[in-house]
């Protein structure tokens, strides 16, 4: 009897499937596998050309957007709170302390577990500095945008009134073709950058955890004040090393004991070097001998305390190279300003020349230009200057803690 049952079970199934894959013959081309073997065909090397035929004489009409106001503060804590990983570890920290067992095993759960809630501290401070580069990145991106197009009024005019003297059948101080190139490659930059400035919103809406509504975009509401200041370099590597969460995770870890040790060393540094922490606690040395147990937690003990050490030398590195940037980008912004403002002062001095002369003066427009793109320089640099502000909070921890993301850091202070 239960033979039976298997035939019908199998006729089933075969029907079953020769339904389907009369379905999916119907729905769908069925293509053979490809199994010829490729041949080396001889050819001789020709110019690759491109066929525009079917291009024609496209229309460029960019797409017009609408701007959702985004500022620093914003941006750095929506990204904070929508960290990705930041969640998985809290829950991972929430499993742990939701476990039922012993008091002993009670206590090192719960060392573990603020192990990896200092960890998703960290997480969300990567994620805070990861979208306010974002937005500095797209103010950049749009500054540079405005800029372009000033340049294509500038180069518009100059090709208006090289048309007019043409008709007048005075002698071209320009070349036509030459200008109107010029015009197009501006096009050319503009339409690059536009899609840029695209990207960086997607991306950017993705960390804040958000949808941009279509042909929208985020306007980056961000202080642009430049501050000369230096930041004191000693007192910026303290604050790291008492700040930093995923420096305070390994302090905590490395201080458990015993079995907390193991726990905590393969929550943390298996995540951060293949291979750390991988071995567990009930190994072929722990059936030999009933102290490998103890030996394993001194030697996490150990791992935990060189990684903890390590990890402060790489602190004090990444501050001391954010200090060192932002005194680069300072003496950039000195360079830039003085360009600017000397192209300024060429550009008044043609203007009043030009108050006495009927004919336009194309040396005037070509000086302008140099000036927005000095202009364009000089805002980039603000840029990077901003960024590697927030470099610096990020290596100091301070952009989660701005947010708020303080109670696993106060019970480390208060503890360890």
């Amino acid at each position: 009897m239960r033979a039976c049952w298997h035939i019908t079970i199998v006729l089933l199934l075969g029907m079953l499937a020769a339904g389907c894959a009369k379905d999916r013959k119907c729905c769908q081309p069925c293509y053979p596998p490809y199994t010829v073997a490729l041949e080396c065909e001889r050819v001789e090397r020709q110019p690759l050309v491109a066929d525009l035929s079917l291009l024609g004489n496209r229309s460029i009409s960019p797409a017009a957007r609408a701007y959702c106001n985004l500022t620093e503060r914003d941006a750095q804590c929506l990204a904070a709170m929508n960290a990705p990983n930041a969640r998985l570890l809290e829950l991972e920290a929430d499993a742990l302390e939701a476990q039922p067992s012993g008091v002993h095993h009670a206590a090192a759960g719960g060392t573990t577990a603020t192990a990896l809630r200092l960890q998703a501290i960290h997480e969300r401070n990567r994620n805070a500095s990861a979208a306010v580069q974002l937005l500095l990145r797209i103010a950049g991106a749009e500054h540079a945008a405005d800029s372009l197009r000033q340049q294509l009024t500038e180069i518009k005019q100059t090709l208006d009134d090289l048309k007019r003297l043409q008709i007048a059948g005075m002698e071209l101080p320009l070349s036509g073709p030459q200008t109107e190139a010029q015009h197009f490659e501006v096009e050319h930059k503009l339409g690059e950058l536009e899609l840029t400035i695209d990207l960086l919103n997607e991306q950017l809406a993705m960390l804040l955890g958000q949808t941009l509504p279509p042909a929208t975009r985020y306007w980056p509401d961000v202080n642009l004040q430049v501050n000369p200041a230096l930041p004191p370099a000693e007192e910026s590597q303290a604050l790291a090393v008492v700040q930093r969460a995923d420096l305070a995770a390994l302090r905590v870890a490395a201080n458990g004991d015993g079995r907390d040790s193991g726990n905590a060393a393969r929550a943390l540094l298996g995540t951060s070097a293949a291979g750390l922490g991988a071995s567990g606690g009930c190994g072929i040395l722990s059936l030999v001998h009933f102290r490998a147990a103890e030996e394993e937690a001194a030697l996490r003990s150990e791992q935990l305390y060189g990684a903890a050490a390590d990890r402060e030398r790489s602190t004090r590195h990444e501050v001391a190279q954010a200090i060192a940037t932002i005194e680069a980008r300072l003496n950039q912004l000195a360079l830039s300003q003085q360009r600017t403002e000397a192209l300024k002062l060429h550009v008044d001095n043609l203007n009043r020349k030009a108050e006495a002369s009927p004919v336009p003066s194309f040396e005037i427009r070509r000086a302008k230009l140099a000036l927005l793109a000095a202009e364009q320089d000089l805002f980039h640099d603000v840029i990077e200057w901003k960024v590697a502000g927030v470099k610096l909070r990020e290596a100091q921890g301070e952009l989660a803690v701005e947010c708020g993301y303080t109670d696993a850091l106060s019970v480390f202070n208060c503890c360890y």
